[in-house]
């Protein structure tokens, strides 16, 4: 992994592409306060981003070269949580209160929408790449930004479904989390130079790593300790959401267990404290 000081270079970099467009707004504040700019130890784990300078590295890039797309992927990133947070109701991110929460419903779209915006002008006029390479980022970043939507609007429509195989479920979080890994390393190849095949095979990688990735949060959501993950446990589990071990389980054998589960899905409906205790 990444040296300290590329890191520093990172939230360096990120921290400025951010204040580049802050036009002392309400919106900005907004903004900074969901990076975590504003409070010490409480910014996310930038791993998108990391996968932007890894890649760019082992292909011979240098970091100047990347900080550019990696800090777009990570804005995109960003800038989806907060919609996130306000589709699944979210109040608590990272241990404190979601924008959307602390500024109200309007205040969360607005600031969201603003950071995507933010995030395709870093690209645009941070990088020192040349116009057609540019062009082909943007497109594969906003390729990935469609794909996150897709999976997204499929994970929301699944709350209401009365099943959802394995199949459905890796078509979900290939879009909403997968997609955007592999635009990561897709971006750090051709940060550095690679032709379209090479960064393709990287998009590959990323978007196996995002898979792996979802899968984990997953579990994590639903037995993890919130005083570590920073959102209350089990509210996957009580939004009816079709996670990783909800649809693995269903798709096993018979059990008690799994008749638990099944039964408490089977209402459609959001599920009680007790069920999801009991689940």
């Amino acid at each position: 992994m990444h040296s300290p000081p590329a890191l520093d270079s990172l939230e360096a970099a990120l921290e400025s592409a951010v204040a580049r467009f802050d036009d002392g707004s309400a919106t900005s504040a907004q903004i900074r306060y969901h990076f975590g700019f504003v409070e010490a130890g409480r910014r996310g784990k930038r791993l998108r981003s990391r996968l932007v300078l890894e890649v760019a590295e082992e292909e011979g890039g240098r970091l100047e070269e990347a900080l550019a797309p990696a800090c777009a992927v990570e804005i995109v990133h960003e800038f989806s949580l907060i919609h996130d947070d306000i589709e699944d109701g979210d109040r608590l991110r990272r241990g404190r209160e979601t924008v959307w929460s602390r500024f109200g419903l309007a205040h969360g779209i607005n600031a969201g929408d603003a950071l995507c915006s933010v995030a395709y002008l870093t690209l645009l006029d941070g990088s020192a790449a040349t116009a057609e390479r540019k062009l082909e980022m943007n497109r594969v970043l906003l390729a990935a930004h469609l794909a996150m939507c897709s999976g997204q609007g499929r994970d929301i429509a699944f709350e209401a479904e009365p099943r959802v195989t394995m199949e459905d479920y890796r078509a979900m979080i290939g879009g909403k989390t997968g997609a955007l890994f592999g635009a990561a390393c897709e971006l750090g190849a051709l940060a550095a130079g690679a032709d379209a095949a090479r960064a393709a095979a990287y998009a590959r990688i990323g978007r196996a790593y995002g898979t792996a990735f979802q899968i984990e949060d997953d579990v994590l959501g639903t037995w993890g300790d919130s005083a570590t993950t920073g959102k209350p446990c089990g509210a996957d589990l009580a939004m009816r959401k079709w996670t990783f071990p909800v649809v693995w389980a269903l798709a096993g054998p018979p059990s008690e267990a799994r008749e638990t589960i099944a039964g408490a899905y089977s209402r459609g409906g959001a599920l009680t404290p007790a069920e999801v205790a009991a689940t």
